[in-house]
This record gives C-alpha cells, sequence and structure tokens, in this order.
C-alpha cells in the first residue's frame, strides 16, 4: 500500500513538473516565409523518390527548423539540407508518417543568417503519391529534381523558438478560447481546468482506497 501511495505521488509530481518544463519553454514562430499558403498551387508531383532543391533562399538567424508544403496520405521520411558556398550549413530529418499539407523539419539552429543559400528535401517513397506547393514562375528560377525543372518555387517557412514561454502566452491562449462561446471571460476556461484537477484528486483518492 505504500509503494503505491509512493508511486502515485511520485506520478502526479512528475506531471506536474512535466507541465512546468513545457510551459517554460518558447513555441516555434515563423522568421521568414517566401510565399502565401492561401496563393499556393501544386507545382509537381510523385511517387518515386526525389530530391527537390531550391536556391536563392534567405534563411535568418537562429533557424531552427523548416517548413515545407508538402501533401501526402503517409508522408514519408524526409531530410533536408541547405547548402552555402558549395557546403552544407545545417540539415536535419523529419520521420515517416506524417499526414497533413506541410511538414516540419528540425534542423541545427544557424548562428547567422545565410542568403543565397539552397534548400534541398529528399526522400524514397512507393505506392504513395506526393505533392509540392508553391508558386508558378519562370524556368530560371523555379525549384529542381536533378535536371527536371519543376514548374514554380517551393514555399517554405523558417521557423525560431520565440521570444515569449509558453506561461507568458497562457492569458492569450485562455482568451482566445472564449471567442464564440456563450459564457466570455477567461473564468469558464480556469473554471474547466480545475474540474480536470478535482477528477485527478478525486481518482487518485478512488485508487487508493480501493487498495486498502
Amino acid at each position: 500500500m505504500r509503494e503505491v501511495r509512493i508511486a502515485l505521488i511520485a506520478g502526479l509530481a512528475l506531471l506536474v513538473a512535466g507541465i512546468g518544463v513545457a510551459l517554460a519553454r518558447s513555441p516555434m514562430s515563423v522568421a521568414r516565409t517566401n510565399g502565401t499558403p492561401s496563393r499556393e498551387e501544386a507545382i509537381a508531383f510523385t511517387t518515386h523518390g526525389a530530391t527537390y532543391c531550391q536556391s536563392d533562399e534567405l534563411l535568418p538567424q537562429g533557424t531552427s527548423a523548416i517548413r515545407l508544403s508538402f501533401f501526402a496520405f503517409a508522408g514519408p521520411r524526409l531530410r533536408v539540407v541547405v547548402y552555402a558556398g558549395g557546403r552544407s550549413v545545417t540539415s536535419g530529418e523529419s520521420g515517416s508518417g506524417w499526414t497533413s499539407r506541410v511538414v516540419t523539419v528540425p534542423v541545427k539552429p544557424l548562428a547567422r543568417a545565410v542568403s543565397g543559400a539552397t534548400v534541398c528535401a529528399s526522400f524514397q517513397m512507393r505506392d504513395e503519391e506526393l505533392t509540392v506547393f508553391g508558386k508558378f514562375t519562370s524556368r530560371p528560377s523555379a525549384a529542381r529534381n536533378g535536371r527536371e525543372v519543376l514548374s514554380g518555387r517551393m514555399w517554405i517557412e523558417y521557423l525560431r523558438p520565440g521570444t515569449r514561454s509558453w506561461a507568458s502566452l497562457v492569458p492569450t491562449i485562455l482568451s482566445n478560447m472564449t471567442f464564440g462561446r456563450a459564457s466570455s471571460g477567461p473564468g469558464i476556461v480556469v473554471l474547466a481546468l480545475l474540474l480536470l484537477a478535482a477528477v485527478a484528486i478525486l481518482s487518485s483518492r478512488l485508487v487508493l482506497r480501493e487498495l486498502r
């Protein structure tokens, strides 16, 4: 009984500590984008492996993730490498199984801004189709897959940690969560969180009571 109580208390303490660590971190923010998602067009389709490269990109200082507008029902493992001056300046990988209109690849943070860079995204796939979205452009400025020239440039976002922590954003998040509700104000959200805390406490007491 004592061991169960200790394990339960330790679990709750770890949960609270985990929430505290998460709130202390800063969410990713868009440092720069080279397009507008609402105005995207499909510039390439493939059912095989490919390496799409796009030149003349500007990466802001502190870039730690690159978001590409790729669509697939079960996306493949994706590797991104950024070249500048004939060498790799940063790279990263994203696991397979992503299912959305965009895929975010974490990369080694850049200590300084990099201009005139080439961003290359590589992947291997079978029995699946991947669509690349971007903006139609002339051939000289379009992205490439080896010698193949795409219909335009890929849409890319460059992300880096924001300047504010999740904890500092809580009031704004609570305010936004009340939009469209019959009861306005952050009080309704605080009440919901208190109810969740009460459920956790009562569940823990019930577990301890049943083990007596």
